[in-house]
């Protein structure tokens, strides 16, 4: 693909929320311009070029909505890199009353680099980032993803990348009609960018480390199973998110597609075919596609994710996932890489904090408690006895045999079955299944608690709410986000936290061996332990405001026979 970018070297202009200057003309890739600045006081004064708004596919609108992405043609002319594009089409399920913002025309990635001097002939290693969002909302945007920090190091190229949401990118009719999972493989067209491009811009092919956060991390795990992206990538980080996550996959797609269709007024909707549902939604209002979706939760905020990835078991052209994801760790059938993945203590508080801090949620889970506490763990196909023992002992075990919420009983209820099994269970399959000398596993878990956090916006950002170390928390040390939080100041504590992240992150990446990131082996994981795994780097507080970075193995399980127990590894 001939690259083509407008030249802003020598133009003074606002970015990111931080003033940039003016600099002599820099060396650029081959048919490529530069974007130049400078870091403003609070950090290292650093140059870093970034490249916004490169469109890796074809808009997907109008016949190519739901339908896998198109590779975008080569250009001729000089494109404009300077500003973001639009976010994918989407309505946060974390904010009430939100509205729909982004454009359905948003398959695009921005590239940051750091000025390389007399080493631009060497080719540095480049990540990937995949964001969150529960696969129905999220960002690449600098303003929350800021690239800074990874700049700062000067050692990686950075890369982060958009996919469609929702039901743009997860609306299936369990066959090859619609198959689903365009969303994934509009990740794995950005890969493939990547392999053919990220080397004009200083990076290396060969070397490539994707990673992303909840869903992304999810999604990043996903890849790793897939065959449908195998060998784009060398090495994984998964943040708070698996391809294990009990809402990562979803169990009945073509119901989902017609209860969308009936929605949206289309008429016989469960009688039609999935040729013709197909052309009923794809020319269907947007405004009509939310709304449908707000019709199918069965209860005022579940399920919070209706479209989500799928299995296609089907005759389906470039599949993405053929087989569930447990399913093919357990047989250890893919290709692996390299893999990092951890968790933060309260990963839970993204679905408790709604349920406990906002009265009306409170009041009305409460009234149905059993129900929809069993729906919301999504538990394992057990039969009805089994079911209702299963809930019986998580009740008391979370609830003290009362049948209704508590604040810490559903933190740590949604804790341990949401985020802390399927970590544990991820890392004894890889262990179990993979050459650990060829491809190590290191686990990290993130327990440093700042002075920022994700809680008051999963409360609808309710002031004041502590819940320890939350889902998203680790992110704002490894990204700037100037559209929510203050920067930390030079030389803080939160500073020194962020860098040293950062660079087990980077370190990983560069594919370096160091003694504070311990690798994870079948012969020091004690499996038939109940409180222990394999050590972990964790990230901690100290004494007097300071933090430490140590190695721990503490972890407990949850019990045998899909029922969780007690799994307080992070008090």
């Amino acid at each position: 693909m001939g690259l083509k970018f407008l030249l802003m070297a020598l133009m003074p202009f606002v970015l990111f929320q931080r003033t940039w200057t003016s600099q002599t003309p820099l060396v650029c890739p081959k048919n490529v311009g530069c974007i130049s600045g400078v870091l403003m006081p609070g950090y290292r004064i650093e140059y870093f070029e970034a490249f916004m708004g490169i469109p890796f596919a074809k808009p997907p609108v109008g016949e190519l909505r739901f339908s896998h992405p198109q590779p975008y043609p080569p250009w001729t002319d000089i494109l404009n890199a300077t500003h973001h594009k639009e976010d994918c089409i989407q309505r946060s399920a974390l904010v009430a009353n939100s509205k729909i913002t982004g454009s359905e025309d948003c398959l695009y990635l921005n590239v940051y680099r750091p000025i390389v001097g007399d080493n631009k002939n060497s080719k540095l290693p480049v990540m990937v980032f995949i964001h969150g969002g529960a696969w129905l909302s999220g960002t690449h945007n600098p303003s929350f993803l800021g690239p800074e920090y990874f700049m700062d190091t000067e050692e990686v190229v950075l890369v982060t990348i958009s996919y469609r949401l929702g039901i743009f990118g997860f609306l299936s009719t369990n066959n090859k009609v619609v198959p689903g999972n365009f969303g994934m493989k509009d990740q794995t067209l950005a890969l493939r960018w990547v392999q053919q491009n990220i080397a004009d811009f200083g990076g290396d092919p060969q070397q490539v480390t994707i990673f992303g956060q909840s869903a992304g991390g999810g999604s990043t795990h996903m890849h790793m199973l897939s065959k449908h992206s195998e060998g784009l990538f060398q090495a994984a980080i998964s943040i708070s998110g698996l391809a294990t996550l009990p809402i990562g996959i979803q169990t009945d797609p073509l119901r989902v597609a017609r209860l969308t269709a009936e929605h949206c007024h289309i008429p016989h909707a469960y009688n039609i075919s999935s040729l013709e549902l197909l052309q009923a939604l794809r020319y269907a209002d947007i405004e009509l596609l939310f709304a449908a979706a707000d019709k199918i939760k069965y209860w005022e905020i579940y399920p919070q994710i209706i479209y989500s990835p799928v299995v296609e078991n089907f005759n389906s052209p470039d599949a993405f996932l053929t087989e569930h994801p447990r399913d093919i760790l357990a047989k250890g059938c893919y290709k692996p890489t390299r893999f990092m993945t951890g968790i933060v203590p309260q990963d839970g508080a993204v679905m408790s904090i709604p349920l406990w801090e906002l009265e009306h949620l409170r009041k009305s889970f409460n009234k149905d408690f059993d129900h929809l506490l069993e729906k919301s763990l999504q538990l394992p196909h057990f039969n009805r006895s089994h079911l209702d023992w299963a809930m019986e002992m998580i009740v008391d075990e979370y609830f003290e045999g009362r049948h209704e919420l508590s604040k810490q009983g559903s933190l740590e209820v949604y804790n341990d079955y949401v985020f802390g099994y399927p970590f544990y269970e991820t890392a004894r399959s890889f262990v179990q299944t993979v050459d650990t000398q060829k491809y190590p596993l290191s686990l990290y878990i993130f327990n440093y608690k700042g002075p920022y956090s994700y809680a008051p916006i999963f409360g609808g950002n309710m002031p004041n709410l502590d819940y320890g170390v939350d889902h998203c928390d680790e992110l704002i040390y490894l990204f700037r986000m100037p559209a929510v939080f203050p920067d930390f100041s030079k030389n803080s504590t939160d500073a020194q936290v962020s860098q040293a992240l950062v660079k087990n992150f980077v370190d990983f990446a560069a594919n370096r061996n160091t003694a504070a990131n311990p690798k994870c082996t079948e012969d020091n994981f004690p499996m038939n332990s109940l409180n222990s795994m394999c050590d972990y780097v964790s990230y901690q507080n100290g004494p007097s405001g300071s933090f430490m970075v140590k190695t721990d193995d503490k972890f407990n399980i949850p019990a045998p026979d899909g029922v969780i127990k007690s799994n307080r590894y992070l008090s």
